[in-house]
C-alpha cells in the first residue's frame, strides 16, 4: 500500500505538486486566517493517508502554502485522537506509535475517513482505530470520532455514504441509546455451526480479545453490519445492536469500504498480518469487541469476561487464560475446541 506521508524535510513546493497530484487545491489566504491550533501533520510520526479516497474535494479556505488542506484536517483529527487517548504526539513517538489519518472521503465541507494509532512493532501490544466524520465551517474543522455523540451528528447530517449506511452507523454508534446486557446477540468470527480452537482466552489491556486459529481458518462476520477495512489485515464491522467487532492479523484479505454484509461474509484467514503494528506468534484470528452504549467505554474495547458469543459465556484469567463454559455442554480452556452456535 502507498501513503501519501508528509515529512519534516519535503520542500513546500515539492509538497504543492504531490497534493495536486492526489486531486486536492491549496490556496493562501491572509495570516489572521490561519488556525492558531498547533500542526501535527508535519510530526515525524503522522502519517497521511489518500490511497482509498473515493471522493476528494477538501475545502480551501484556511489552507496556506505551508500547511495544504488535507494536513489542516488531519491536524484536527490528530488533536481529537490525542484528546480521546489523553496522550501527546510526543509520548506516541517515545512508545513507538504512529497516528495514521486515513482520509477516505470529502466533498461539501464533510469529510470521513480512519484515525489509527499503531502498536509497537513486535510488541504484544495492541493499536487502536476509529472512524471520524468532519466537517468544515469558516472557523476550521468539527471533528467527531467513532463513538462519541458528535460522531453520530456529524454523520447523520453529512452528504458523504450512502443514506442507509449513514443513518444505520450513526444509529448504532451512538452513546446515548440504551446500555445492552450481557447478552449480546454476537456469534464467534467464524462459520456458525463450525469450530476454531481457541488459542488465547480473555487477553489485551481489559480482556478485551480472544484468538482463534485451525478449522477451516476463516474469518467471518459474527453478526450482520457495515463493515470497514482499517487497514490491509484489520476490518470493523459495526452491528445494530451497539456494538461492532474486530478481526485482526488476516491474510487472503477482502477490503471493505462500509459494505453492508450479512452474518458470515467473508472476511479474510487467519494469519500473522500487522498492518498496525502489534505481533504474532502464529497465524490466527484476533477477535475484539467495542461498544458504543457503555457509559464507561463508548467506542472503545469492551472486555469478553461474562460476555456471551456464539453461546459460550466467556470468563478471564490471567493473560491469555480464562476459559468458556455453556451450559450442556462444558468448559473450554485455551487450546481447547469451541463451536460456534450463533446467537
Amino acid at each position: 500500500m502507498t501513503l501519501l506521508i508528509v515529512p519534516r524535510s519535503l520542500p513546500v513546493g515539492m509538497f504543492t505538486v504531490i497534493a495536486a497530484a492526489a486531486f486536492l487545491t491549496s490556496t493562501s489566504v491572509p495570516a489572521s486566517a490561519e488556525p492558531s491550533a498547533p500542526s501535527h501533520s508535519t510530526a515525524d510520526n503522522v502519517e497521511i493517508i489518500l490511497d482509498h479516497a473515493e471522493i476528494m474535494e477538501l475545502p480551501t479556505a484556511l489552507s496556506t502554502a505551508a500547511e495544504p488542506a488535507e494536513s489542516i484536517l488531519a491536524d484536527a483529527v490528530i488533536s481529537d485522537v490525542l484528546n480521546e487517548r489523553d496522550t501527546e504526539l510526543s509520548t506516541l513517538a517515545a512508545q513507538e506509535r504512529d497516528v495514521r489519518v486515513d482520509i477516505r472521503e470529502a466533498s461539501d465541507s464533510t469529510a470521513f475517513g480512519v484515525a489509527i494509532v499503531t502498536a509497537p512493532m513486535g510488541a504484544d501490544e495492541d493499536p487502536q482505530a476509529w472512524l471520524f466524520a468532519a466537517e468544515h465551517d469558516n472557523s476550521g474543522w468539527d471533528v467527531g470520532l467513532e463513538g462519541t455523540e458528535e460522531f453520530s451528528s456529524l454523520l447523520t447530517d453529512s452528504p458523504l455514504l450512502d443514506e442507509e449506511e449513514r443513518e444505520s452507523i450513526a444509529a448504532s454508534t451512538d452513546p446515548a441509546q440504551t446500555a445492552p446486557t450481557n447478552y449480546i446477540g454476537l456469534g464467534l468470527p467464524f462459520a456458525i455451526g463450525t469450530s476454531m480452537v481457541m488459542t488465547g482466552g480473555p487477553h489485551g489491556d481489559i480482556g478485551e480479545s480472544l484468538d482463534f486459529a485451525g478449522g477451516e481458518s476463516l474469518a467471518r462476520a459474527s453478526r450482520g453490519g457495515y463493515a470497514y477495512s482499517l487497514c490491509d489485515g484489520w476490518t470493523r464491522v459495526i452491528h445494530d445492536n451497539g456494538y461492532s467487532t474486530d478481526y485482526y492479523h488476516l491474510e487472503d484479505y477482502q477490503w471493505l469500504p462500509g459494505n453492508d454484509v450479512e452474518v458470515g461474509h467473508y472476511l479474510g484467514s487467519q494469519g500473522n498480518s500487522l498492518c498496525a503494528g502489534g505481533s504474532t506468534t502464529g497465524a490466527h484470528i484476533h477477535y475484539s469487541l467495542r461498544g458504543y452504549t457503555d457509559p464507561n467505554a463508548a467506542g472503545w474495547y469492551l472486555t469478553m469476561d461474562g460476555k456471551t458469543l456464539g453461546g459460550w459465556t466467556f470468563v478471564q484469567g490471567s493473560q491469555y487464560d480464562g476459559y468458556a463454559y455453556r451450559d450442556g455442554v462444558g468448559t473450554v480452556y485455551p487450546g481447547g475446541l469451541v463451536h460456534n452456535y450463533g446467537f
